[in-house]
């Protein structure tokens, strides 16, 4: 569309038609043709100047018998310059808007009475009990990191990372989605219920557009496939996850308690945030427990308010 506009104006040039202003857009957009080579990728320069060249040849040999004095006058050349610009234009928009191709996917199925562990290209960790089976890719690309439970149940320990939320498609419409945390799921398909449980960090369940439950440490949503009704319950015993910091600074250290426990923590002093932390833990832990370990290590003290959801480092 912006190529056929711009040989329309071009063609009003060249018959002495155009408008002043419009004169002005021609001869505006030919100095900005240098701005305009700019914005193609290194990698398809070559291939756009075997096409563009292609483009005014073919425009010189439909032109040449009838005014060969054109070819070297300047409003060739800005008619050239405006035909390049344009072309540049569709085809920079043609580069920059390819469908990605999605990356293989990868099946795997678990055996009755087996048990596999597998790692996905983020570093999340999914451990699959016995008669299950999980759809993933081999490379996430896009904004979303997604797979699909199709059978049976999981454990998930999701790596974080808030610039792309990790999902998983589960039957019935449902899918759970997370920035980085470690949940179960199970979703047989002879049961009726599909369970969701948090060991740390946050979920949300959701069917469609519609959200059922948003859900943190300990805390579980059953969803009835026959009813389309959830429910929602407290767990006492969930699944340990190692919780690991090897020289990890203590502002990032206090962002991954904050997100796998729901707390918030305040580092009153600004030369707090370099320090370094080498460290295991486990969700087992409070995160009281935790932080007063971390604190003696580095001489620190710590106050708590709210109910013990808000931790105040200090010297």
């Amino acid at each position: 569309m912006m190529e056929e506009k711009a040989k329309q104006l071009l063609q009003k040039y060249l018959n002495g038609e155009a408008s002043a202003a419009e004169i002005k857009q021609v001869e505006d957009w030919y100095a900005q043709l240098d701005n305009a080579s700019k914005k193609i990728p290194q990698e398809r320069k070559a291939a756009l100047r075997e096409q563009l060249l292609a483009n005014i040849q073919s425009g010189i040999s439909e032109k040449e018998s009838k005014r060969p004095s054109l070819l070297y006058s300047p409003v060739f050349k800005i008619a050239a310059a405006i035909l390049m610009i344009a072309s540049i234009g569709l085809l920079y928009w043609k580069v920059n808007n390819q469908p990605i191709a999605p990356s293989s996917q990868i099946v795997t199925t678990t055996l009755a009475g087996e048990h596999k562990k597998i790692v996905l290209a983020d570093g999340s960790e999914i451990i699959m009990e016995p008669s299950s089976k999980i759809s993933y890719p081999s490379k996430f690309t896009g904004n979303i990191r997604e797979i699909a439970l199709t059978e049976g149940e999981a454990f998930f320990d999701i790596a974080h990372d808030e610039q792309h939320p990790f999902q998983v498609q589960l039957a019935s419409k449902l899918a759970v989605k997370v920035l980085g945390t470690s949940f179960r799921i199970k979703a047989y398909q002879a049961s009726d219920q599909v369970e969701v449980t948090v060991a740390t960090g946050k979920v949300a369940v959701q069917q469609q557009d519609k959200i059922l439950g948003i859900l943190t440490k300990n805390q579980s949503l059953r969803y009835s496939k026959e009813t389309a009704q959830s429910s929602r319950s407290v767990v006492e015993k969930n699944t340990a996850v190692a919780i690991a910091f090897d020289g990890t600074n203590l502002q990032e250290v206090a962002k991954k308690l904050e997100y796998i426990y729901n707390i918030e923590i305040i580092l009153k002093d600004t030369s707090l945030t370099s320090l370094k932390t080498t460290a295991t833990f486990n969700s087992t832990q409070n995160p009281a427990e935790i932080l007063d370990i971390i604190c003696s290590l580095h001489h620190l003290k710590y106050s708590t308010i709210e109910k013990d959801r808000v931790f105040k480092i200090h010297k």
